[in-house]
């Protein structure tokens, strides 16, 4: 009996990290194209607008984010980048579960993050490009809102999401999605849902 409740943990142990372990490998192979290909650098900056789907959440909220370029050149017409980025994600808590114990009180809240998203790039023309990957997030400031009953509101373990995006000159737009964010009650399956706009500049 024993060994059968030892094999089930290890097997949910399994399942915990093998989104982590499969971002991971995304991580060194690119990395490992430095051996093949070109690496460029660029940096950029924009705003976002986000909304938290779910029973306690409203209306879209403005932020910003912050971040750099990691390029790492496959062939003429394919790039694998990655851009971690600072992100301020604001979403709107109406009043529907202000009164319970696992509520939250009416207002706005502000989520700073550190994203990780890791792209498959495909380079249409120089100015031109579409993206799509993995997107690794961690909440930064998940001790400063608690719920009613004094627990924390939203989730601080790491969290992997999806991200697609589009490249035009100095342009960038993309749309990112990462579920689990938070403890409300009745809300643990909400996902937060982001479109960011911004400018890139690549300097090397």
């Amino acid at each position: 009996m024993w060994c059968i409740v030892k094999m089930i943990k290890i097997n949910r142990l399994k399942l915990k990290y093998c989104p982590l372990v499969c971002f991971l490998i995304m991580v060194l192979f690119g990395f490992n194209t430095l051996c093949y290909g070109q690496m460029g650098f660029g940096l950029r900056v924009g705003g976002n607008i986000s909304r938290a789907n779910g029973n306690a959440f409203g209306a879209n909220r403005m932020g910003y984010q912050l971040g750099a370029d990691l390029i790492f050149g496959l062939n003429s017409k394919m790039d694998i980048q990655f851009e971690p980025s600072y992100n301020l994600t604001r979403i709107r808590v109406n009043d529907n579960t202000a009164s319970l114990s696992g509520g939250l009180s009416k207002g706005t809240r502000s989520l700073k993050y550190l994203n990780t998203p890791a792209y498959l790039k495909v380079n249409f023309t120089r100015k031109f490009s579409i993206l799509g990957g993995l997107d690794l997030n961690m909440l930064l400031n998940d001790d400063t809102y608690k719920l009613n009953d004094g627990t924390p509101a939203f989730n601080s373990r790491t969290r992997i999401g999806y991200a697609l995006g589009i490249d035009l000159g100095a342009l960038y737009f993309r749309y990112r999605q990462f579920k689990k964010n938070n403890k409300i009650v009745d809300n643990w399956d909400a996902h937060i849902d982001q479109y960011q706009l911004g400018f890139k500049m690549r300097l090397f």
